[in-house]
């Protein structure tokens, strides 16, 4: 990218910044924002907690489902806190069936057998 590309940009940028007004831009009260992250951390507060033990520093792959043929969707390293939503049965690893959904957007899966659940919690099935 050279110099021209990026003053242009810039002052496109700029000519759409002046065309709206920053009240008008704003959606929302600035208090929403704030009543919904108050709103999401005690959902978070609700949830079962785990922490991911692997041990020798390997990471634990994360699935798209309950299972080992599930797509690999990434990885988390081993102490790694991780919020858990519900459990279900899947493919066994180690000898334990049990998978944990992790809490977020999409349907995240990790190996029962990895995770320990903190103490007094517990997690429902799907």
């Amino acid at each position: 990218m050279n110099r021209s590309t990026v003053r242009n940009s810039v002052v496109a940028v700029a000519a759409l910044l002046a065309l709206f007004p920053t009240t008008a831009m704003a959606a929302a009260p600035a208090s929403a924002p704030a009543k919904a992250a108050v709103a999401t951390a005690r959902h978070h507060k609700l949830l079962p907690h785990g922490t991911v033990v692997t041990g020798n520093g390997r990471r634990l792959h994360v699935r798209s489902g309950a299972g080992v043929t599930y797509r690999a969707t990434g990885t988390l390293r081993s102490g790694r806190q991780v919020l858990l939503v519900c459990k279900k049965d899947g493919s066994a690893v180690q000898g334990n069936r049990v998978w944990y959904r992790l809490a977020g957007h999409h349907a995240r899966y990790v190996s029962a057998h990895y995770v320990r659940v903190a103490a007094g919690s517990a997690v429902p099935w799907c």
